[in-house]
């Protein structure tokens, strides 16, 4: 049984992140005490964002050259895209339409070239090169950015941006 002295003389604890916020809560990992903005929430408790990001890491194992290689396909294939979507004119849905099928056959391809391997921020990169890839087409061709490619871009985008990020 504990006596009054030795309830009163529990340690005060606080986030490593934060040394200025008290906690008692620990991450169920590495024991490391967190205050509540630092704890994620995971199916087996709470654990800090170091420890989390540890496991997320297993998860990526794309390189440097497989970000360039993402962003130079996605950039080549919306620019090409581009080209039939150019010729369907001001027809928005069919725009629309193209764009999605596009973005479908781009994230195929970065998946094939790159051997399926993911990095931290391949979603991001290959939006980018979709974005690039219609927008420079675009200048080239008809001298700006016109409706039609940002009808058949922004699709194609999304559709990138999702497939990789999810």
């Amino acid at each position: 049984m504990m006596t009054q002295d030795e309830i009163t003389t529990e340690e005060t604890t606080y986030c490593e992140v934060h040394p200025d916020r008290e906690t008692g809560l620990r991450c169920n990992l590495c024991g490391r005490y967190m205050c509540p903005e630092c704890a994620v929430s995971t199916p087996v408790g709470y654990r800090c964002k170091q420890c989390v990001r540890q496991v997320e890491d297993r998860f990526f194992s794309g390189t440097q050259v497989d970000y360039v290689v993402a962003f130079v396909t996605a950039a080549i294939i919306s620019g090409l895209g581009l080209i039939p979507a150019s010729l369907v004119g001001f027809f928005w849905i069919i725009l629309i339409i193209v764009g999605i099928v596009v973005g479908g056959v781009i994230t195929q391809t970065i998946q094939r070239v790159t051997q399926r391997r993911r990095g931290r921020y391949t979603a991001p990169v290959a939006t980018a090169g979709v974005l690039v890839g219609a927008v420079a087409l675009s200048v080239v061709l008809a001298g700006g950015i016109t409706l039609g490619v940002l009808l058949y871009a922004g699709p194609a985008a999304v559709i990138v941006y999702q497939r990789f990020k999810g």
